[in-house]
């Protein structure tokens, strides 16, 4: 196990590992980051090329067009604008993440908070086995875990489904923030109570309703969350998830996933092509997926 103090032997390390002289068990010594959390693989970490990125103030143009940063605003426009001003205060540091690549390891102990800037990434918790289950489909604007906010160790796993570009704030300097705007503090609270209310109807998903009632409010909802982002084009939205994701996220079999998928199509529900998925027919989908 190499033991790094300095920041220029982690440049050294990370030099090496692009060269393909990987560093097995790389593991940062650092007087925040204890002994016992886990290494970082070099060579599966979609982030060691970009540690040694230095922090850079953000634009706050660049910000206003996220969907998270979008967020703190209101209706207020005075009010949005001070939101901006003290998000744009923030150093931040940007990282890309290819395709089916691990942004963050279930037990990988971090300072850092997480804000998916574009592409799809997706946040699961596994079994010793590798069967999994999906806690959510991550669009840009969405916080990777907002318990990352008060806790350094999230106890998810988030990887890439696209690729990814993603900004890392520091979590000192996002709570700091929070205690002097409770403005943005409520929107926050929101996003909180959003994910508590996906987790419920996760449950009452998993545990109550058919495979086809799963497979169309997984649509739905997703397609909602895109709308609200300005990421649909009408009824037609990107798709860039395989039958493995949806079937993760609705606890079935991707046998069974693809099973319920042909006949939404065959009977006119929705179409499926070149990575994109259409509503066809909206009504009958949400009878489907919303049962009295």
């Amino acid at each position: 196990m190499l033991v790094l103090e300095r920041k220029s032997d982690l440049e050294i390390a990370v030099q090496e590992a692009e060269a393909g002289r990987s560093a097995d068990g790389l593991h940062i010594a650092h007087s925040s980051f204890p002994l016992d959390a886990p290494g970082l693989d070099v060579g599966r970490s979609a982030r060691i090329p970009a540690l040694s990125q230095q922090n850079v103030t953000q634009d706050p143009a660049d910000c206003v067009t996220c969907a998270l940063f979008s967020r703190c605003g209101g209706e207020d426009s005075q009010q949005a604008e001070n939101y901006h001003l003290d998000m744009s205060r923030l150093s931040y540091s940007t990282h890309t993440a290819a395709t089916r690549r691990t942004i963050r390891h279930p037990k990988e102990w971090s300072e850092f908070v997480l804000v998916i800037c574009s592409g799809w990434a997706v946040s699961s918790i596994a079994l010793p086995d590798g069967r999994r289950q999906v806690l959510s489909i991550l669009l840009p604007g969405d916080i990777v875990c907002a318990t990352s906010l008060f806790e350094p160790i999230s106890g998810y796993a988030v990887d890439a489904i696209t690729d990814v570009s993603y900004r890392r704030f520091k979590r000192t300097d996002l709570k700091a923030l929070l205690s002097r705007n409770y403005g943005l503090f409520e929107r926050l609270a929101k996003i909180w109570t959003d994910e508590s209310e996906r987790a419920d109807q996760l449950a009452l998903d998993l545990g109550r309703r058919r495979a086809d009632e799963r497979v169309a409010r997984f649509i739905l909802n997703l397609a909602d969350r895109l709308v609200k982002r300005g990421m649909a084009d009408g009824q037609t939205m990107d798709f860039p998830l395989r039958q493995r994701h949806i079937a993760d996220a609705t606890g079935l079999t991707a046998v069974h996933v693809s099973k319920v998928l042909g006949e939404f199509q065959r009977l006119g529900m929705i179409k499926i092509l070149d990575r994109a998925l259409t509503i066809v027919d909206e009504k009958e989908l949400r009878r489907v997926g919303a049962p009295h």
